[in-house]
């Protein structure tokens, strides 16, 4: 899994600010009602990226589906970062974690 840390500077919360951006953008959409999940229109089917906010850090976690997806997700989530918060971030962590092992299904009784 890919995990993208956002770090704005003195005084700004960019959880909030991408929140708040993403209602006029044309290329994401939101996964989830909660509107915390973030897709990218060209790819719906690819996967998504979870954001939450700590103390202003914008995390975004990039769950992807294909072989390239979280090259084009994290492309263009860093891509639209900079283009609408140049200004406003003061750095950019990227973290490669190990994918979580999937649960097995348990057995339904009759």
């Amino acid at each position: 899994m890919l995990v993208l840390q956002a770090v704005p500077g003195a005084g700004q919360d960019l959880y909030k600010l991408l929140r708040t951006r993403i209602r006029t953008a044309n290329t994401w959409t939101w996964g989830n009602k909660a509107r915390t999940r973030l897709k990218h229109v060209q790819r719906l089917k690819g996967g998504f990226i979870e954001i939450v906010g700590a103390r202003g850090v914008l995390v975004a976690h990039v769950h992807a589906t294909g072989g390239s997806d979280p090259f084009y997700l994290a492309e263009k989530f860093i891509g639209r970062l900079v283009a609408w918060f140049a200004s406003d971030i003061v750095s950019i962590n990227v973290q490669f974690l190990p994918d979580a092992a999937k649960k097995s299904g348990t057995k339904r009784r009759k």
